[in-house]
């Protein structure tokens, strides 16, 4: 058996037979350490040959080589650059591996729709994925749709856990089940036993004395400990107790979803107009100088600013869209035209700014939520990272250096696709940045240099930079707007709480 230097020089050598293929093989395989001195052969093998002249057939011949073929200096450059080669491959690796390596979510199912919900759990928003976990409703409906495709309708009080996509209990309140054959075998345990849908719609009533299954259609199987399962089919009920009683289905004591779709109409109508009010007093706020309620006429191509003083902003490529609630209007930014254009003349010594948006994804390094135009000399741009922090950017005088402020994490793929507001504070009285979502606190930074602000000519939902000729990076948003506001004064928790509402 040869030893690894021999091996690997008949492979540079091109001598090397099948038997030593495969024994210098084994030997890679047992010793990782061993491919990085292949490397290095390699690289200063091909480096000897790039500066030695070779004969007319490409084939070096000893006899021509001089004795001594190159100093230790040499060697020694040689073995550096081979070992920063070998580094620089192993960042390759490393980038592709991490690069290789998909996103994953825990969520099983999700809150799609809600009707007056009040939780005694933390609170969640329709559109949010819903991880295994217990869910305490204390009144309302929630649909929660499961990744199998069974759609559940809870009414509070209520507790619901969930375990996986096709799987949950229920040890308190009312659900209504809708199970299409895609979903078929979902389950809902209880306290008194476990029913198994075969594709079908039934409700659970579940209380202290005992718990109740009625099918509306289809069949559900029965499972308690200790007894056989029964099966139970459409128009029939039963009794979760110690001796169960067959009953009559009675669909009327469950909520249905033309319930929830006539409930969830007159609570978007009622929302609308608690909007519509707070909107009025907000335009009154004599600090507010840009208020885009984007309720505008499509055909104008322009946004109306509501606040006492200021521009109009200037729709350019977005397209109108559906907002948070049905009557509400939007801006869909999609492409890399699309924007609004405003104007903040004048310095300003202190901001606030607010948002409802919708992002749909982060496809870019940067995705702009408002951004000064050009870049230097106190001008701002408000943008979230493709890793979903959301940042505040601010130049620095003539551009000699700048300061990003950044949150933690936030948007991740969970919340995609959903209605956030965000807001943030240039405070410079209390010295600090402050960013903000859905009305909380989500960081809080201590201001590196409090002089004016220049906001000048901006954008919302993209970037124009100004200071070359050539191609402009690419910034726009993947998302939707429906409202935004901009004051010069700093806002307290309890006025972004009431906004993010």
């Amino acid at each position: 058996m040869l030893d690894p230097d021999t091996l690997i020089q008949h492979y540079l050598e091109g001598t090397l037979s099948h038997a030593e293929a495969e024994q210098l093989h084994e030997l890679l395989k047992a010793q990782p350490e061993l491919g990085e001195k292949l490397i290095q052969h390699f690289v200063m093998d091909a480096m000897l040959r790039a500066t030695k002249p070779l004969a007319a057939n490409n084939i070096i011949r000893p006899a021509l080589l001089p004795k001594r073929r190159f100093t230790f200096a040499t060697v020694t450059s040689v073995a550096a650059m081979a070992a920063c080669i070998a580094l620089f491959g192993a960042w390759i690796a490393m980038s592709w591996l991490k690069s290789d390596v998909e996103e994953t979510t825990a969520s099983v199912a999700v809150l799609t729709r809600g009707v007056n919900l009040e939780w005694e759990s933390a609170a969640i928003t329709p559109g949010t994925p819903l991880s295994p976990g217990l869910l305490k409703l204390k009144s309302g409906i929630a649909q929660i749709e499961f990744y199998q495709g069974a759609r559940v309708l809870i009414e509070g009080p209520a507790e619901l856990q969930l375990i996986s996509s096709g799987e949950a209990t229920c040890t308190r309140g009312k659900l209504s089940a809708n199970v299409p054959p895609q979903a078929k075998g979902f389950r809902i345990n209880t306290p008194k036993g476990s029913i198994v849908d075969l594709g079908t719609e039934f409700g659970l009533d579940v209380n202290d004395a005992s718990s109740e299954v009625h099918v509306f259609k289809g069949e559900v199987e029965l499972h308690k400990a200790a007894e056989s399962m029964k099966s139970l089919k459409e128009g029939q009920a039963m009794t979760f107790a110690a001796k169960s009683q067959l009953l009559a289905a009675n669909a009327s004591s469950f909520a249905s979803l033309n319930e929830i779709n006539a409930r969830t109409m007159l609570s978007d109508r009622s929302q609308f107009e608690r909007w519509q009010a707070q909107s009025a007093k907000l335009n009154a706020d004599s600090s507010l100088k840009l208020h885009f309620d984007f309720q505008d006429d499509e055909s104008a191509r322009s946004l109306r600013n509501h606040a006492a003083q200021g521009e109009d902003g200037s729709i350019v490529g977005a397209s109108w869209t559906a907002g948070r609630w049905p009557e509400k209007r939007a801006l869909e930014f999609r492409n890399v035209s699309d924007r609004v254009r405003l104007g903040i003349a004048g310095e300003t010594k202190a901001l606030t700014m607010g948002v409802w948006m919708r992002v749909n994804g982060l496809d870019r390094s940067l995705n702009s939520i408002f951004m000064s135009e050009s870049w230097g000399d106190r001008k701002v741009h408000w943008q979230i990272t493709r890793e979903g922090k959301i940042r505040l950017g601010v130049a620095g005088k003539a551009n000699v250096h700048h300061v990003d402020y950044d949150t933690p994490v936030f948007f991740t793929p969970e919340r995609f696709g959903r209605w956030m507001h965000l807001a943030v504070v240039f405070d410079t009285i209390a010295k600090e940045i402050r960013h903000y979502a859905n009305g909380d606190l989500l960081a809080r930074l201590p201001l590196k240099d409090a002089s004016p602000l220049k906001l000048g000519i901006a954008e919302l939902g993209n970037w124009n930079d100004r200071r070359h000729q050539g191609g402009v990076a690419i910034r726009h948003l993947s998302g939707a707007m429906d409202e935004f506001a901009l004051w010069d004064r700093a806002l307290s928790d309890a006025e972004i709480s009431a906004l993010g509402e």
